[in-house]
């Protein structure tokens, strides 16, 4: 769970690195031109704050009185003042400000009475609605408290220990607010207005092509808008941009002061205006108090990458491309490219979209928007997501066209010809996808599953086919392993040893290991039936294979042995202990391999109760396998502990790095930049947050590349989340506002990361080491670049984009567009990803490991861990629920 390592001063838990000299850091003077840096030198290892771990509610003012008074006007008035100076409660709808006033308790306190001490965790936030308190810091009075200031502040967002004591000089009453109260209310509140907004926004026709992703981030997006009754909201013949879609309340629409119709909540107006920026064509007036979500065409141009229109259409394509039952046995890769070349034309009603006499293998037609019927009887021959002609052109039918095909409405089609179809697939459709089975299969072979689909394009072209009749050997058992086999169709049995072990059928393969070793045969594979294979030789294999894509693949191999056992392993050394436990240097004493191995005992996970938490991390790195992600090879337990066996990662974490080389160049720090948008991606398309990205959990291995660890604070979610965890410096906004927050508050670390490798420090509160200073400076948002730094360079609006205040207009709309950030211009991610770009900064290890010691003289594996586990050993407070289940292990 988490980090193992909890003190600054540790190393890496899961790396061997050198000894930093921190005095090399550059210094670099801002009015000469060049720039100055002093980096911090104190590693925050952990995440600093994780509300997931708060220990039971501690009991604050235990003394007061609790009084069931109503509130008055005034004293309403005098809450609200006293929210508005806090980043926390600034951006409250009106509705749920009211709520949360209303759940506030007055406390009464007698003078002398203590409210809470310093150096105890807080646990509530208090307004003073009379009388007088001091606040005392180290025995100092340092500040006189009276009616209308409020302290406390920063238990509502977790169980932080108090910097002050607070005791009454006078009688006085609190207005009180806990944590528990605050948060839940909040969530409950966001929650019902998130889901509500999904709901419209599915209901908006002009969104219906959109993706589930691309609907996500316009709910993000989506401002209020309050109407009295009587306000126009928009007006006739006006200049329109703006979408309404009507939450509360009715609306009058009339048209040269005629009524035309009334609508209500769910209804919504103004779509037009998002596509074509028109006129409105309607005056539309509140007819009681109204309350709107809206949102602009340049708000979802600037969300969505692209113009809202071009974005449906190539939806559409997309979708009429899947709906077709011959064009869907594209590949996604394959899909894309038919999308990227179809040409976009609208047509009148009425007027002719394909004419009579056309030959039937031309052009493939996809209809979306409209709908197309034939010249002399009115049948209708395409409506939307159809896809005219797909079958014609893809058989080369012979023939022409007998009746012109015309517009039904506007209507505006996808085309495509015959020639650029072919052009873009690489060859005949029927060719291309007779292998696209293969091409799945190849996708979910292990030793396969990290390359790009270029590369595994390329293994498809060597494909050949090869058929068995009933009875015949295709592999014999000791024989040299010269080839690898998909099992196109039919059955085949396994032999081993003369016995019959398996029977093997449709897409499944084996051999895969001969096409990077010299293996021989482990059994016998024969013919069961008819039965016809893909095959691929280990010698054309190879020919493509670059040494660096062979080296990154005999890497993971090595991995993803998962038949080793605790029994297997020597322990070399302890890399690291922290609060929750122990990370140990082992080698597999046969192979040699090493590992890290992460140990948790028991005592500890029932004290802080984290199982919920382990399991969790368990999941998310079982469903990871990236190049630049660590790897999980297997998990253990026993009667004393849990263990998490893990690639063991040999280079120097990006903290020491930076304070290695000083200030990255935009080369540099493009390359870091790059790896983290490769590293997301991979997480988000699992639907897995980070929460806690940050130079001290990536790892820069003895090749130069980045590789994120430790995944105790991620997350797998849907829609939105609101746990505070994370390290201040670079925590999203939206992670500290409690109105929730999704995959994007990553988005907004790697801006701070980026920021910090070019000039030297974060750019919100890098002085300040209080954690709600930090957060206040964060929520001002003031972005200042360096005045040394390039005001051209791309880098420069790569970050800001990165640190947009709206989480949604971060990534640009898709991974794709990110991608396609000029900053980026000229990258080639595939070369990245196969790690052939070379690396601005390769860790210089010194480390020598004895293994031919630890093996021949073993130690005891179970004392080394007891050991370790009994000099960090403590009592800790269980959380209020805790309630350990009895089989929350059974996976591991």
């Amino acid at each position: 769970m988490g980090s193992c390592v909890n003190k600054p001063e540790n190393k890496n838990v899961i790396i061997c690195k050198t000894n930093i000299a921190t005095s090399r850091n550059k210094v670099l003077d801002e009015t000469s031109g060049s720039a100055r840096t002093n980096r911090k030198i104190f590693k925050q290892k952990a995440a600093v704050i994780d509300s997931r771990l708060a220990v039971e509610s501690c009991v604050e003012a235990a003394t007061a009185q609790k009084l069931e008074t109503p509130k008055t006007s005034r004293e309403i008035e005098i809450i609200r003042h006293s929210l508005a100076k806090h980043f926390l409660f600034r951006n409250l709808q009106d509705n749920h400000a009211n709520v949360i006033i209303n759940h506030m308790q007055l406390y009464s306190l007698k003078s002398t009475e203590v409210v809470f001490k310093q150096g105890h965790r807080g646990n509530n936030f208090y307004v003073v609605s009379k009388g007088k308190l001091e606040i005392i810091v180290n025995l100092k009075r340092v500040k006189i408290l009276v009616s209308g200031d409020s302290f406390g502040e920063m238990a509502l967002l977790y169980d932080t220990p108090r910097t002050a004591t607070v005791s009454t000089i006078s009688e006085c009453n609190l207005w009180c607010l806990d944590r528990k109260t605050f948060r839940s209310t909040l969530e409950a509140l966001e929650l019902v207005n998130y889901e509500e907004n999904k709901q419209f926004i599915d209901s908006v026709s002009v969104f219906q092509a959109l993706t589930v992703s691309q609907k996500e981030t316009l709910v993000h997006s989506l401002t209020t808008q309050i109407f009295n009754p009587g306000v126009v909201i928009v007006n006739e013949g006006d200049p329109g941009d703006l979408l309404y879609i009507i939450k509360e309340g009715n609306v009058l629409v009339t048209k040269n002061n005629q009524e035309v119709r009334r609508m209500g909540r769910g209804f919504y107006f103004g779509e037009q205006a998002l596509l074509y920026s028109s006129p409105r064509t309607a005056t539309v007036t509140a007819v009681d108090c109204v309350k709107c979500v809206a949102i602009s065409g340049k708000e979802l141009n600037d969300l969505l990458g692209n113009k809202l229109q071009d974005i449906i259409y190539e939806n559409s394509v997309r979708i009429a491309i899947e709906k077709n039952p011959v064009l869907q046995k594209l590949t996604k890769w394959q899909t894309e490219s038919i999308v990227k070349a179809s040409k976009i034309k609208t047509f009148t009603d009425g007027e002719t979209v394909i004419s009579s006499g056309t030959p039937l293998s031309n052009n493939i037609t996809i209809v979306v928007r409209g709908a197309l019927t034939k010249n002399r009887n009115k049948t209708l021959v395409g409506k939307v997501f159809d896809a005219i002609n797909a079958e014609n052109v893809i058989k080369n039918t012979q023939g022409n066209l007998e009746d012109n095909f015309m517009a039904v409405g506007e209507t505006t089609v996808a085309t495509i010809s015959r020639e650029e179809f072919e052009n873009k697939l690489g060859g005949n459709f029927e060719d291309i996808t007779y292998n696209n089975d293969a091409f799945k299969v190849l996708k979910r072979i292990q030793i396969l599953r990290g390359l790009e689909p270029t590369a595994i394009n390329a293994i498809m072209g060597c494909l050949k086919i090869s058929e068995y009749l009933d009875g015949a050997t295709v592999v014999e058992q000791n024989d040299p392993g010269e080839a690898f086999f998909i099992v196109k169709s039919g059955k085949a049995e396994v032999f081993k040893d003369g016995h019959n072990v398996r029977m093997i059928t449709k897409h499944d393969y084996f051999g895969e290991r001969s096409l990077l070793f010299n293996n021989f045969r482990s059994a016998t594979v024969k013919a069961k039936g008819h039965l016809v294979c893909w095959v691929i030789l280990k010698s054309q294999f190879t020919e493509f294979l670059e040494e660096g894509i062979r080296k990154q693949l005999l890497a993971r191999i090595e991995l993803q042995d998962d038949t080793v056992n605790l029994d297997d392993l020597v322990i070399i050394k302890n890399l690291g202990s922290g609060m929750f436990g122990n990370v140990f240097l082992t080698v597999h004493k046969d192979k040699r391999i090493l590992y890290a191995l992460k140990t948790v005992d028991r005592p500890k996970i029932e004290s802080f109760d984290i199982t919920v938490n382990l399991v969790l991390e368990r999941k998310i790195l079982l469903e990871l396998d990236h190049i630049f992600i660590m790897k999980l090879v297997r998990t253990f337990k026993d009667q004393f502990r849990i263990y998490f066996l893990l690639e063991y990662i040999r280079g120097m974490d990006l903290f020491d790095v930076i304070r290695e080389i000083s200030l990255l160049t935009n080369q540099d720090c493009k390359f870091f930049a790059a790896c983290l948008i490769a590293i997301l991606e991979h997480l988000h398309e699992r639907e897995i947050i980070y929460r806690d990205l940050k130079p001290e959990n990536i790892v820069v291995d003895d090749e130069g590349y980045p590789k994120l660890i430790d995944f105790g604070t991620a997350k797998i979610i849907k829609g939105l989340t609101f746990t505070i965890v994370g390290t201040p410096h670079y925590m999203a906004p939206e992670v500290l506002a409690g109105h929730g927050y999704s995959l994007s508050a990553d988005y907004w670390s790697v801006g701070i990361i980026c920021y910090e490798l070019l000039f030297g420090r974060v750019p919100f509160g890098d002085e300040e080491s209080d954690p709600y200073t930090i957060y206040q400076k964060i929520q001002e948002h003031n972005l200042e670049f360096p005045r040394w730094s390039d005001k051209k360079c791309k880098s420069r609006d790569f970050i800001s984009q990165m640190l947009n205040a709206n989480p949604a207009k971060r990534l640009g709309g898709s991974f794709e567009n990110i991608k396609q950030h000029p900053w980026f211009l000229g990258l080639d991610w595939d070369k990245l990803l196969s790690k052939q770009i070379k690396p601005p900064y390769i860790p210089k290890l010194d480390e020598k490991l004895d293994v031919d010691y630890a093996i021949k003289n073993p130690k005891n594996f179970y004392e080394v861990i007891a050991k370790a586990e009994a000099k960090t050993n403590a009592t800790f407070p269980n959380k209020q629920s805790s309630r350990v289940l009895v089989d929350w292990d059974s996976e591991f």
